[in-house]
């Protein structure tokens, strides 16, 4: 079932539509608080725009990153199995 979710981050607040399970939304937006406290320091001298941007950049990264080990991974298991 769709429902409106309202975020505040910061002194903003952001409104998205998810079916996704309650829980799973916690989970998500408690990370994104977090991290984005890590960064709300500098957020005046460099606005909403570029810390928002620089958190998407880490995430991204970190998901590659760790794409490639999992396939690293399954590249040992294949060679082990064989």
């Amino acid at each position: 079932m769709k429902r409106t979710v309202t975020f505040e981050l910061g002194s903003r607040k952001y409104k998205f539509v998810t079916t996704d399970p309650q829980k799973e939304v916690d989970e998500t937006l408690n990370t994104i608080k977090e991290e984005f406290e890590n960064y709300a320091n500098v957020v005046d001298k460099y606005g909403y725009d570029k810390v928002l941007l620089m958190m998407l950049l880490n995430n991204v990264h970190e998901n590659i990153v760790l794409k490639e080990k999992v396939n690293a991974l399954m590249k040992k298991l294949d060679e082990a199995e064989e």
